[in-house]
């Protein structure tokens, strides 16, 4: 297992990554210590772990947009799973198209080395690649989720799902907990299967399945429920057991990095802000029975989008725009920013918001036009929702696990890494620091210490 381990550095000549979504560094400390992940443990005594910040949002499409180029989203342009068409009420789906920054497959591929990536997140459509890309979820179909084209009739015949169906979890949580094993598996076997083809220069495996587990058994864990816990251990287990297969197959100039992009908590209350905004007397509908973007009145001043993102209905920018650039624009701002710190639990009167920042404050980089006008970002255990049908301000949820900011886990079989305040953003560039490569210009994430 450990003959991959390098105490000289340079000599990593090629770079296996395994993203776990949502998997919290507490997490891994709590199963290494219940003796449930011991292949992962081994690892440790050996690398580096370290725990890591998010980006905002702290969703998964725009974090592995910052994992994969080492930028925020105001310069990769990433800012959440929904995002708003300019000029127009219209919502689409973010994608590897909209992508404004150079990805570790581009740059990769770009040098003429072979690469592999599977299930990474804001990677349909696939672009054509020196070897071979499966889009993650938010895919439409499989068959137009790979490069090459032929790779999706392979993925079908082994049963590879893009992603589950988690609102299954709604209504038959058993079938759900099978899906998901079947998933984990299917991954995996999709893993070792092109693994063993060549020896690729960069190959990076994405499993969402962690994510999804998380935020349907969180709570149930959290709280102590037997069977749960049982079986949510049992998941883990054969996490790791996938772990200490791949690590028996690396090379010994392998760098092995296993990364998370956010944490996770046990969610107390959905948040419906624009329900909120409403009430407080800026935002109003032209529909009795709004659901979409489009169905707002022209007289709105703001609205919300998931999770937390707040736009400003600002003349010249949006299509029917009322709010006046400048000294108007900046009011709004500070109003809708000082009401929020002021939204409590109605159950004990804690704060629902931790912080509120501007668009100038959360992002940098040449694609601000397309950043919400402030961020809020939610105290533990609330998720900040932006639908426009709901007509309550708070509401539980099936679901019961959340995103954190903070918490998500960083290791590396490269002895000495540290990092006080470590971002997902500092992955990137920690990694081609360490196959002795030179990072891009323009990103955001640094160095840690020990990696030169």
């Amino acid at each position: 297992m450990l003959n991959f381990f390098r105490r000289n550095r340079a000599k990593f000549s090629r770079v296996v990554v395994l993203g776990l979504d949502g998997m919290p560094h507490s997490l891994l400390q709590r199963l290494i210590a219940e003796g449930i992940m011991p292949n992962f443990q081994q690892l440790i005594v050996h690398g580096s772990l370290m725990s890591m910040t998010s980006v905002l949002p702290t969703v998964s499409s725009t974090a592995w947009a910052s994992i994969a180029t080492g930028c925020n989203p105001g310069k990769h342009g990433i800012f959440g799973f929904i995002d708003r068409v300019p000029q127009t009420y219209e919502m689409f789906i973010p994608s590897s198209r909209t992508l404004r920054s150079r990805t570790w497959v581009d740059l990769f591929s770009n040098m003429g080395q072979r690469v592999f990536s599977m299930g990474v997140p804001t990677t349909f459509p696939p672009r054509k690649v020196n070897g071979i890309l499966i889009s993650g979820f938010l895919s439409p179909d499989l068959k137009r989720a790979t490069y090459p084209p032929a790779i999706a009739s392979e993925l079908e015949s082994m049963g590879y799902l893009i992603d589950i169906d988690a609102w299954q979890a709604r209504e038959n949580r058993q079938k759900f907990l099978d899906e998901i094993f079947w998933a984990l598996n299917r991954r995996a076997e999709a893993m070792f299967k092109y693994y063993a083809q060549e020896s690729w220069d960069l190959f990076v495996a994405h499993f969402m399945d962690t994510d999804r587990l998380h935020h349907f058994l969180w709570g149930d864990v959290t709280q102590g429920d037997a069977s749960y816990t049982a079986w949510f251990n049992r998941f883990y287990a054969r996490v790791d057991e996938i772990i200490g297969e791949l690590v028996s197959r690396l090379y010994s100039d392998t760098l092995f990095m296993i990364v998370s992009d956010h944490g996770f908590c046990t969610l107390e209350r959905e948040v419906h802000l624009n329900f909120w905004l409403q009430q407080m007397g800026l935002l109003s509908f032209a529909s009795s029975e709004p659901k979409q973007l489009r169905d707002l009145d022209p007289r709105t001043r703001c609205y919300s989008l998931l999770p937390g993102r707040f736009y400003v209905n600002l003349k010249g920018r949006e299509r029917e725009g009322c709010v006046q650039a400048g000294a108007e624009y900046e009011q709004v701002r500070r109003d809708v920013a000082d009401a929020l710190m002021e939204i409590r639990d109605p159950d004990g009167g804690t704060p629902v918001i931790d912080r509120v920042l501007m668009r100038e404050e959360a992002f940098v980089g040449d694609d601000l036009d397309a950043a919400p006008d402030l961020m809020a970002v939610p105290a533990q255990g609330y998720d900040l929702k932006g639908g426009f049908e709901k007509r309550v301000l708070f509401e539980s949820s099936p679901v019961n696990g959340t995103h954190t900011f903070d918490d998500a886990l960083w290791f590396a079989n490269a002895p000495g890494l540290a990092s006080d305040d470590a971002t997902v953003m500092d992955i990137l560039p920690t990694m081609m620091a360490l196959l002795g490569l030179e990072s891009p210009d323009g990103v955001d994430g640094r160095v840690v210490r020990g990696a030169l």
